[in-house]
């Protein structure tokens, strides 16, 4: 099975002929235009796609086989992804959410504070969910002044918080 990775998920229909609205997993949403097929949840089927097109912040797919708004209502809430060999190459100091989900934090003297448990993604910037051990929640900004080391190599990602961040 050839590794995957997550570019979008299904959030709705779009009109009456099969397509699908995708909120994108990605910063570059234009990308889409480049991706030929994908598979839809974990199927091993590639679907081409066979029109692409953009609304806001959110892809319109239209995807070979989905003829009517019904068969599109049955895709909703489901993940897109594509094979990893197709991915977009990544700038210096640039990660794969999917990627670094789990990897350990700690703060800059070395304290443990816990696991990234998500990214949120927004406009503005990436917030960085973290997990303590005893199931608190801190939410830091995802730029490099908070987030100044995200070691792949080592599944760790070390935090440097202001006051009150980790309270």
């Amino acid at each position: 099975m050839q590794e995957k990775i997550r570019v979008g998920k299904i959030v709705n229909t779009h009109a009456l002929k099969g397509e699908v609205r995708v909120y994108p997993y990605t910063d570059h949403a234009d990308r889409f235009n480049e991706i030929k097929s994908l598979y839809i949840n974990e199927s091993e089927n590639e679907i081409k796609i066979l029109g692409v097109k953009y609304i806001k912040n959110m892809v319109i797919l239209k995807l070979d086989g989905i003829n009517t708004i019904e068969e599109a209502e049955k895709l909703r809430d489901s993940f897109l992804f594509i094979d990893k060999k197709n991915a977009r190459k990544l700038e210096e100091d640039e990660h794969r959410i999917a990627d670094i989900i789990g990897f350990k934090v700690y703060d800059t003297a070395g304290q443990e504070v816990g696991v990234l448990e998500d990214i949120l993604q927004y406009n503005a910037n990436d917030v960085y969910v973290i997990k303590s051990s005893d199931d608190k929640k801190y939410m830091i900004p995802g730029i490099k002044r908070f987030i100044p080391v995200v070691d792949e190599a080592n599944s760790r990602i070390v935090i440097d918080p202001i006051e009150g961040m980790l309270e």
